[in-house]
């Protein structure tokens, strides 16, 4: 069985992004608390 990745909107990559550089918090931290 195969798993189905979900897509994600531009913005939502760019919110994640500001989120590594303006916060200074970690990728894997910022990837666990958007799920």
């Amino acid at each position: 069985m195969t798993t189905k990745r979900g897509r994600y909107s531009q913005e939502f990559k760019l919110e994640a992004i500001k989120l590594v550089e303006d916060q200074g918090r970690k990728i894997p931290e910022v990837a666990n608390s958007l799920g």
